[in-house]
């Protein structure tokens, strides 16, 4: 992203902490919606920007995964995604003024009793969390619930700096956060017996496997499972599933085993496997909560991957 770009996106984010105020905020947050499915409408028409993004590029996704539904429901998914997208938007404003006081006005919980079970043992517990739903509000609400929540992030060098201070500043004003590749930060978190959320579908790197997800070939990474080999922190799957009446659900589900037995290569792409079996079943029950964006990438990555190897 260059300067002009940068700073037209700090603008951008500027007026919209500016009219997400005046609207209520968080607590009337009924307009700020409105105008985020608006947005969303507007987008999926016309949010179609770089790297040859195009409309017919995320539906191919979508028919991909999908390739039962008819074209009329994919045209509603990607809507439902773009709509999705423009409410996460909105709720890096909204949640800025989360506190304990109203959390139950916007996220209640299922199964997150576990996680205080799995804290006793004193190794930490990892949440390898899908794209799916809204993440950075997954590990904002587990914080406010008063869990000791860490999370990786981004450091956002494409942004300008207030956008990029927006969207850091939403995680840093409720728990830790650290940035990829910082493996000792990671060990110290898990020694200091928090939750870390990390992702389960995010970019590989050389100890990456592929495994199939959802009927295709995916490319994912392996470092949570490595982690908890190191540590012995319990897993939990998890996501953060918005509702009808935008208020959202955090599901927790039963802890994951991790199988130890068999070659260490093996060991690892058989437990991805496994866990992305659990996952599927959140994207097959919610595709309108799917990023289908990311989803994407991460097919082009692995075809791109089987065509260096071939």
């Amino acid at each position: 992203m260059n300067r002009l770009a940068r700073n037209l996106q700090d603008l951008y984010y500027r007026q919209f902490n500016g009219v997400i105020s005046l609207m209520g905020g968080i607590n009337n947050p009924g307009r700020s919606y409105a105008l985020a499915q608006l947005f969303g409408e507007v987008r999926t028409r016309f949010g179609y920007v770089g790297r040859g993004w195009s409309r017919e590029t995320y539906l191919k996704t979508i028919r991909t995964i999908l390739p039962d539904i008819s074209d009329a429901k994919a045209d509603e998914l990607l809507k439902a995604y773009w709509v999705n997208h423009q409410k996460r938007f909105i709720e890096l404003f909204l949640m800025r003024k989360l506190t304990s006081e109203n959390l139950s006005t916007v996220v209640t919980f299922e199964g997150a009793d576990q996680l205080h079970a799995a804290l006793e043992r004193g190794k930490g517990v990892i949440l390898p969390v899908p794209h799916i739903g809204n993440e950075r509000l997954h590990h904002i609400a587990l914080a406010v619930k008063g869990f000791p929540l860490a999370v990786i992030s981004s450091h956002y060098d494409d942004h300008g700096p207030y956008a990029r201070k927006i969207k850091l500043e939403a995680s840093q004003r409720f728990h830790e956060v650290g940035h990829p590749g910082d493996v000792k930060w990671l060990l110290r978190m898990l020694k200091q017996n928090r939750i870390l959320q990390v992702a389960c579908d995010a970019e590989a790197d050389a100890n990456g496997v592929v495994v199939e997800f959802l009927g295709q070939q995916v490319l994912l990474p392996t470092g949570w499972v490595r982690l908890a080999q190191m540590t012995g922190a319990a897993i939990f799957p998890s996501a953060l599933l918005r509702q009808a009446d935008n208020r959202h659900k955090l599901i927790v589900k039963p802890e994951f085993k991790l199988k130890t037995n068999g070659d260490r290569k093996d060991v690892l792409r058989d437990n991805v496997q496994e866990y992305m079996n659990v996952v599927s079943e959140l994207y097959l029950s919610r595709p309108d909560l799917v990023d289908w964006m990311s989803l994407t990438v991460r097919l082009d990555e692995t075809r791109d991957r089987v065509i260096t190897e071939s």
